[in-house]
């Protein structure tokens, strides 16, 4: 049993739906000035566990929240349902430290919400090993070309739950060759009922999850129940890009959708440029729509699908959706 000390009741069902390991610690609390949630738990809890954002701007209070908590002792900072604007970049570089939203479990516009005001990337750097980030929502992008990266993650075997990360938000980010929404550049990561990307902007270059090991360190990644959703204008962007010289990692998707929603088909789904030693797993329930093909011949090898036992000529076999009545 989790013992939640300095928790109110009404939050315990967020830690315990957030998937976070017995032996919790100490609670902090991150408001908006002015906010409900703020007011309540400036009298509520410990003195210097309640940090606040101003009412308007940019403020620092997650990062010195952070700088308050405790490197590999389960500490858990919520983060409460507002919007919360950094001027800085976020380095997240402590050690089994959590980031938890107040907000129901959710997959899509969390209302416990992080976005900027400034440029930089990337927006989130995840350094630090063993931590848990959920019910959060964030928003890149602000229409300039130095905005590259929403989150990086460098620090191993961290985990995200029910979080979005929204992006491009502005159409010249989604121009940008060298825009990659989310760049994995670590060991273990799990990810899971998360949403990547938005569908109400355009996309034309770029791609959603970049895969960088070279080959002394291994990326190993699983994605459980998430969703990839875009709007491309552009055939050249890609859902997933792997770069050359990986180590020998893996990517596995199981129940996973790749959405590319009223926009231009994409060539491939996958730039296999990075495959070979780094493998592709996709389980019978990850399907890609608004794609002309998953990934270039040359590279098909790379990618295993849990399609088995249908035609070469069966949409089903490339992991492609089909419509109803389609012979």
């Amino acid at each position: 049993m989790i013992r939640l000390r300095n928790l109110d009741e009404q939050l315990k069902s967020i830690v315990l739906g957030g998937g976070v390991v017995p032996g919790t610690a100490e609670l902090f609390h991150i408001g908006k000035e002015g906010g409900a949630a703020y007011e309540y738990w400036d009298q509520q809890a410990s003195m210097n566990h309640v940090f606040a954002d101003p009412s308007s701007g940019a403020g620092t209070a997650i990062s010195d929240c952070l700088a308050q908590m405790t490197s590999g002792r389960n500490d858990i900072a919520f983060l409460s349902p507002d919007s919360h604007t950094l001027g800085t970049a976020l380095d997240w570089n402590k050690n089994m430290t959590h980031l938890v939203g107040a907000y129901p479990t959710s997959m899509m516009n969390q209302r416990s919400r992080i976005g900027h005001n400034e440029n930089f990337t990337p927006m989130l750097t995840v350094s630090g090993y063993g931590n848990m980030l959920a019910n959060l929502y964030f928003m890149y992008g602000r229409g300039n070309a130095a905005n590259k990266e929403l989150l990086k993650v460098t620090g191993d075997r961290n985990s995200f739950y029910n979080c979005h990360f929204g992006g491009p938000m502005h159409t010249t980010e989604g121009d940008q060759s060298d825009f990659h929404l989310v760049n994995l550049s670590c060991g273990e990561v799990y990810f899971n009922h998360c949403v990547f990307g938005v569908n109400t902007v355009n996309w034309t270059d770029g791609s959603m999850l970049y895969f960088y090991g070279p080959a002394d360190r291994s990326v190993r990644a699983i994605f459980e129940d998430c969703l990839f959703l875009m709007q491309a204008d552009n055939a050249q962007v890609r859902f997933i890009t792997t770069t050359s010289g990986q180590g020998a990692g893996f990517s596995l998707f199981k129940r996973c959708m790749f959405m590319n929603v009223s926009g231009t088909s994409l060539t491939y789904a996958i730039d296999g440029a990075g495959l070979g030693n780094f493998k592709i797993y996709a389980d019978i329930n990850t399907t890609f729509a608004g794609v002309t093909d998953i990934v270039a011949a040359a590279n098909e090898a790379n990618v295993m699908c849990g399609h088995g036992g249908y035609t070469a000529a069966s949409k089903l076999a490339n992991m492609m959706v089909t419509n109803p009545d389609v012979s």
